[in-house]
């Protein structure tokens, strides 16, 4: 009994293109040496991923290719050698990939013993399968990225200094599952495909001014690299211009699941549902070489209306003045240059990163007052302890300030198997004199440059330089966790504010402490809405058992959990102990044990600006 056939009303055919197989990794060097340099620059293209995530919208992801948002993908990135028939055909107007994660891959690194996890199969219910199959449904514009590993590209993108560059907006003509060579016990998995097509609309694509778009980039197994192919030799300029219609290509339904599946190869039809026992099957045999059908690989033609901008917009001055909120946090589009670029060489302005060009926004300081309607969301003033955590909150003490500064009250959290003590010492509206005219100095300085507020890079494996979610600046002694040792400035050359900070640390301490801490140290951070500092722990080589900060602006959480051990590898999921941290509040981690057998956090709810005190070289 024949398989049902829906096939198009047709007569227009194209000669068939050469096959693709698989590339292994290790062509990869080769293959770039033969591409030619982009002889055009990109409209929008970054250095690092993390420039591309703060600074584009349409691709958020820092592990991912696909980046979608309730289930509705806005950025896919491709990168990597090509698996088996995956294509850069017309110039890049269709493109065909394969996605969706469960590669293989090292796990727990960091912590512990590596594992090493197989390849698996990808299902439609994987969350970026869901969400590429979604858009794929709905017929939904998606943003195309490429990285300088994306071996189908047909220019050297690293040899022009473009990590990532955005290709424009592509929708998904078709998406199906095949079988792929894999290295686990069955020898191979289900990994679905998706193919690309460009949109009109958009004009040509950018790198096609070059007449690259007379080049199709497909693998050749012979060579272990590309085979290229002139577009004269496949298809005529109308044909291009003047696409076939959107029912172009042949689908059949299976006898055995009663589910459709395009005809794909010109070797036949065969059933594309992975599920079905008949999957991925041609007369009962599984080919090894398979060709893409010509009429497959026609041009679908598609309108869309109203197509976003991709360039990124500046920011310009906002009614309130008010420039710490999260929109000013994210990075930039230069429109001298193309590139994004992350805010963080100057807290004052972005700066690109390619051309050092300069944007920048008036803003107004703001006061302590504006974060006075705060109200966390939680069910205690001050504090929280964990269920068995083991820490005792002692009842809170008294405190006179003096200078005028009055009394308030400090808080105490005895840790369990005396690991140490952390202290809360109360800002008040009276006590938070000197706390407001520091906060306002921090900003002032900051603002004219006094104040060298940056975003240093972290020691994290990403490719790339990735810089801290917050901006700081060190003071006094050198701190090796904030840029190296040759960012800090001394204090003899720290601007007022520091001082100050540096100042009221000191005496808040000595009085809840009743002893003088040497602290010869101080971290400025500050917080635009939305950021914050992930979990960590004070215990470098060198620190003393006393670490003391001041918090500035908006209040924020502070939560404590037991940290990593190899023997206990993964983290509890609840928190041992959490603060709130208010405007003039000082925070008091006493014992080494502290930072130990703990790391904290700090999430502000908005603007926020911290001094932390240390004692470095004095353990």
């Amino acid at each position: 009994m024949a398989n049902e056939i829906d096939a198009p009303s047709t007569n227009d055919a194209l000669p068939q293109l050469s096959s693709c197989k698989e590339v292994a990794d290790a062509s990869a060097p080769t293959i770039e040496q033969e591409k030619p340099r982009l002889p055009v620059k990109p409209p929008i293209w970054a250095e690092s991923r993390q420039e591309v995530c703060e600074s584009f919208d349409y691709f958020r992801s820092y592990q991912s290719g696909v980046y979608s948002l309730k289930d509705i993908v806005k950025g896919y990135l491709l990168g990597g050698s090509p698996a088996s028939r995956d294509i850069f055909h017309c110039g890049g107007r269709l493109i065909i990939s394969h996605g969706g994660g469960k590669a293989e891959s090292i796990l727990d690194y960091r912590v512990g013993p590596a594992r090493f996890q197989q390849a698996q199969d990808q299902e439609a219910t994987d969350k970026s399968v869901r969400a590429l199959l979604r858009s794929y449904t709905d017929k939904r514009p998606l943003v195309l990225l490429a990285d300088e590993k994306y071996a189908l590209f047909p220019f050297n993108l690293g040899a022009s200094g473009y990590t990532y560059v955005v290709l424009g907006l592509y929708w998904i003509s078709h998406a199906w599952a095949e079988y792929q060579p894999a290295s686990n016990g069955c020898g191979r998995v289900v990994r679905w495909k998706f193919a690309f097509q460009w949109c009109e609309g958009q004009g040509n694509p950018w790198w096609t001014s070059s007449k690259s778009d007379d080049v199709d980039m497909l693998p050749d197994p012979m060579r272990g690299g590309f085979l290229r192919f002139s577009h004269s030799t496949f298809l005529n300029l109308e044909q291009i211009v003047n696409p076939s219609p959107p029912n172009a290509v042949a689908n059949v339904t299976c006898n055995t699941c009663s589910q459709k599946s395009p005809v794909v190869y010109s070797q036949g039809w065969m059933c594309l549902n992975p599920s079905c026992t008949s999957f991925w099957s041609l007369g009962g045999r599984e080919l090894e070489q398979l060709d893409y059908d010509t009429a497959f690989l026609r041009p679908i033609a598609m309108v869309f209306t109203n197509l976003p901008e991709l360039r990124p917009a500046k920011l310009i001055e906002t009614m309130d003045s008010i420039t710490t909120s999260y929109a000013f946090s994210k990075g930039w589009h230069c429109k001298k240059c193309g590139r994004l670029s992350i805010r963080s060489f100057k807290w004052e302005h972005w700066e690109c990163s390619n051309c050092h060009s300069i944007h920048k926004v008036p803003g107004r300081l703001r006061t302590a007052k504006e974060f006075w309607h705060q109200r966390p969301s939680v069910d205690y003033l001050h504090s929280h302890i964990g269920k068995q955590s083991g820490v005792i909150a002692r009842r809170p003490e008294p405190l006179e300030l003096g200078d005028g500064g009055g009394f308030t009250h400090y808080l105490t959290f005895i840790l369990p198997h005396e690991r140490g003590r952390i202290h809360l010492i109360l800002g008040t509206p009276l006590a938070n004199k000197q706390a407001d005219e520091i906060f306002r100095q921090y900003q002032e300085q900051a603002n004219e440059g006094e104040l060298l507020l940056r975003r240093y890079p972290l020691r994290l494996v990403i490719r790339g330089t990735f810089l801290t979610n917050y901006f700081s600046q060190n003071s006094g002694e050198p701190y090796q966790y904030v840029g190296g040792t040759g960012n800090t400035v001394p204090f003899d050359k720290a601007p007022s504010s520091v001082c100050g900070a540096l100042a009221l640390i000191k005496e808040r301490s000595r009085l809840a402490l009743q002893k003088d801490i040497p602290f010869n140290e101080i971290l400025s951070a500050a917080y635009m809405e939305k950021q914050k500092m992930s979990f960590h722990s004070d215990s470098e080589h060198g620190l003393g058992p006393v670490v003391a900060s001041l918090s500035l602006g908006s209040a924020a959480f502070m939560h404590f959990r037991a940290r990593a051990t190899p023997k206990e590898p993964k983290h509890s999921s609840s928190n041992v102990l959490t603060l709130i941290l208010r405007h003039g509040d000082v925070l008091i981690m006493e014992g080494d044990g502290v930072q130990q057998h703990y790391e904290h956090t700090v999430i502000p709810m908005n603007f926020r600006i911290a001094a932390t005190a240390r004692c470095i070289g004095t353990a």
